[in-house]
């Protein structure tokens, strides 16, 4: 029995290797060849179905808790458009199977020549908070700290970047994870609007105006999976789904982890915060007892803003990476390295998302078979 076992698959392997072959030589893929049928075809054979019905599972029913669940802070400088549209994505309006009991939204505004305001903030729900702060530094950093502090719910999820739309369940599975186990760490995976990341479409003429005409070709916020039709994985996510990811700007923890870690280091003064959000997120997955929850199937998506990774460039963009990463590196001792621990995957996947899981996949037996 075991020389037959060894013999099925030694010509299972030499037949994805002559597949493997044959696919590099050629210049486009081609579909391998069905297996012959074990029996005819009969009148009443099941009937095979290839694809799920389109419409996404919601988990839901989760508003008996006697306080949020979640708190989001959501921190915005400088773009009162994009902010407009990730506090509609945040809203009750938009997301599924959640009321504003489940959560609440707290945005944090510094100050700049060019604000949101508490009114734009807070047309999409009475579960908003908004403060404006004077701020002199060139980090987010306090301000996150201090929208954390104002936070009532039992997780705090932060996202630094208040340009982030959010794809439409991700709060309903935030709420499901956090009964998964008692210190859930959730993590979006990220991506950009655009073809490619937006410190090279930049390059090309990518610009708020056609990211206008983009999320316009796509009727949003009619449906909020077909982000995923118009973007491609940030370079913090760039491996996809099964290879370690560097960060979430949308990562929610216990509150009790993130007074534990005494939220983000404010030793990060670079603009921007640098590498905090990385550095809060290696932090907060490498505590013991722990589970790292990734939402597969829901996403956040930068728009463009000309912020200081994705909206510089030559230079200017040079100098400021190397600035973050010098800092880092003087704080902690050594290169950022993400966190390696395997994470739980929750969610259900778009037909829009597909592509993804693909280079998911791809990806990641790349390295298996290395």
């Amino acid at each position: 029995m075991r020389k037959l076992v060894q013999r099925l698959f030694s010509k299972t392997d030499e037949q994805q290797r002559t597949r493997s072959v044959e696919t590099t030589a050629m210049p486009e893929h081609q579909p391998e060849a069905p297996l012959p049928p074990l029996t005819p075809k009969l009148p009443n054979a099941p009937i095979p179905v290839d694809r799920f019905d389109p419409q996404v599972a919601v988990p839901g029913g989760y508003t008996d808790a006697p306080r949020p669940m979640v708190s989001f802070v959501v921190i915005v400088y400088k773009m009162p458009d994009q902010a407009e549209k990730t506090l509609l994505s945040l809203s009750t309006r938009y997301q599924r199977g959640v009321t504003e009991a489940d959560y609440e939204v707290i945005v944090v505004e510094n100050s700049s020549d060019s604000v949101l305001g508490e009114a734009r903030a807070c047309q999409f729900g009475n579960n908003v908070r908004y403060f404006y702060r004077e701020e002199t530094q060139p980090t987010p950093v306090p301000a996150v700290n201090f929208g954390a502090e104002k936070a009532k719910g039992t997780h705090i999820s932060i996202m630094v970047d208040g340009a982030r739309m959010l794809s439409p369940s991700v709060v309903s599975y935030m709420l499901a994870a956090t009964r998964m186990h008692p210190h859930t760490l959730i993590a979006i995976p990220g991506y950009h609007l655009g073809p490619t990341l937006q410190q090279r479409s930049m390059l090309e003429g990518y610009c708020q105006e056609v990211e206008v005409e983009l999320l316009a070709s796509i009727d949003w916020p009619s449906d909020g999976y077909r982000l995923f039709e118009i973007s491609c994985l940030s370079g913090t996510s760039c491996g996809g789904y099964f290879k370690p990811i560097g960060e979430s700007n949308c990562l929610a923890v216990p509150s009790e982890i993130w007074d534990s870690l005494g939220g983000f280091d404010p030793d990060f003064t670079e603009t921007g915060g640098g590498q905090v959000n990385l550095d809060f997120y290696k932090r907060a997955v490498e505590l013991p007892d722990t589970l790292l929850v990734i939402l597969m199937g829901e996403g956040s998506f930068h728009q463009f803003h000309g912020g200081i990774t994705t909206g510089t460039k030559g230079e200017e963009r040079i100098k400021a990476m190397d600035d973050h990463f010098n800092q880092y590196a003087a704080l902690r001792g050594e290169p950022y390295k993400s966190p390696t621990q395997r994470p739980v995957y929750l969610g259900s996947l778009p037909d829009s998302a597909m592509k993804f899981m693909h280079h998911g996949t791809t990806q990641a037996m790349l390295v298996l078979e290395d």
